[in-house]
Protein backbone atom coordinates (compact mmCIF):
# COMPACT_ATOMS: atom_id res chain seq x y z
CA UNK A 1 0.00 0.00 0.00
CA UNK A 2 2.67 2.44 0.60
CA UNK A 3 4.81 1.78 -2.72
CA UNK A 4 1.66 2.82 -4.62
CA UNK A 5 1.38 6.23 -2.43
CA UNK A 6 5.13 6.21 -2.88
CA UNK A 7 5.62 5.26 -5.80
CA UNK A 8 8.24 3.05 -5.49
CA UNK A 9 8.97 -0.62 -3.82
CA UNK A 10 8.88 -0.40 -0.52
CA UNK A 11 11.18 -3.10 1.46
CA UNK A 12 9.57 -4.14 4.61
CA UNK A 13 12.20 -5.90 6.67
CA UNK A 14 14.62 -3.07 5.49
CA UNK A 15 12.62 0.12 5.32
CA UNK A 16 9.75 -0.24 8.15
CA UNK A 17 10.18 0.12 11.61
CA UNK A 18 7.18 -1.47 13.64
CA UNK A 19 6.92 0.30 17.30
CA UNK A 20 4.59 0.24 19.99
CA UNK A 21 4.42 4.10 20.37
CA UNK A 22 5.73 7.20 19.63
CA UNK A 23 8.46 7.35 22.11
CA UNK A 24 9.95 3.63 20.82
CA UNK A 25 9.67 5.53 17.02
CA UNK A 26 11.83 8.52 18.09
CA UNK A 27 14.28 6.65 19.53
CA UNK A 28 14.68 4.16 16.14
CA UNK A 29 14.69 6.90 14.21
CA UNK A 30 17.16 8.78 16.60
CA UNK A 31 19.38 5.06 16.36
CA UNK A 32 19.17 5.24 12.59
CA UNK A 33 20.12 8.77 11.64
CA UNK A 34 22.86 9.84 14.63
CA UNK A 35 26.45 9.42 14.05
CA UNK A 36 28.51 10.47 17.67
CA UNK A 37 27.92 14.01 18.28
CA UNK A 38 25.51 15.05 15.97
CA UNK A 39 23.47 17.71 16.92
CA UNK A 40 20.04 17.46 17.68
CA UNK A 41 17.77 20.87 17.83
CA UNK A 42 14.95 20.19 20.27
CA UNK A 43 12.54 22.82 21.21
CA UNK A 44 11.88 23.54 24.61
CA UNK A 45 10.13 23.01 26.80
CA UNK A 46 10.16 19.41 25.71
CA UNK A 47 9.36 15.93 27.17
CA UNK A 48 12.49 14.86 29.42
CA UNK A 49 12.88 11.69 27.89
CA UNK A 50 14.01 13.26 24.89
CA UNK A 51 18.01 14.05 26.27
CA UNK A 52 18.40 10.46 27.15
CA UNK A 53 17.05 9.18 24.03
CA UNK A 54 19.29 11.46 22.03
CA UNK A 55 22.24 10.81 24.52
CA UNK A 56 21.57 7.08 24.48
CA UNK A 57 21.61 7.47 20.25
CA UNK A 58 25.09 9.52 20.22
CA UNK A 59 23.63 12.96 19.46
CA UNK A 60 24.17 15.91 21.72
CA UNK A 61 20.82 18.04 22.67
CA UNK A 62 20.81 21.49 21.80
CA UNK A 63 17.22 23.07 23.48
CA UNK A 64 15.88 25.82 21.21
CA UNK A 65 13.77 27.77 23.68
CA UNK A 66 9.67 28.43 22.76
CA UNK A 67 8.13 31.71 23.94
CA UNK A 68 4.06 32.11 24.49
CA UNK A 69 2.92 34.44 21.46
CA UNK A 70 -0.31 37.11 22.37
CA UNK A 71 -2.42 34.56 22.01
CA UNK A 72 -1.24 31.98 24.44
CA UNK A 73 0.05 29.37 21.71
CA UNK A 74 4.25 28.14 21.94
CA UNK A 75 6.36 29.60 19.11
CA UNK A 76 9.67 28.62 17.99
CA UNK A 77 11.15 31.99 16.55
CA UNK A 78 12.69 31.40 12.88
CA UNK A 79 16.23 33.01 15.04
CA UNK A 80 16.25 31.28 18.08
CA UNK A 81 16.43 27.92 15.27
CA UNK A 82 18.86 29.53 13.24
CA UNK A 83 20.96 30.09 16.48
CA UNK A 84 20.83 26.86 17.49
CA UNK A 85 21.89 25.45 14.37
CA UNK A 86 25.67 24.89 14.29
CA UNK A 87 28.01 22.65 12.20
CA UNK A 88 27.22 18.78 13.64
CA UNK A 89 23.11 19.21 13.54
Amino acid sequence: RYGAHFGRRVDALEEVAVTVGATQALLVSLLAILDKHDEVVIPEPFFDLYLGQCALAGGVPVPAPMTVDETGEWRLASSTLIRAIGPRT
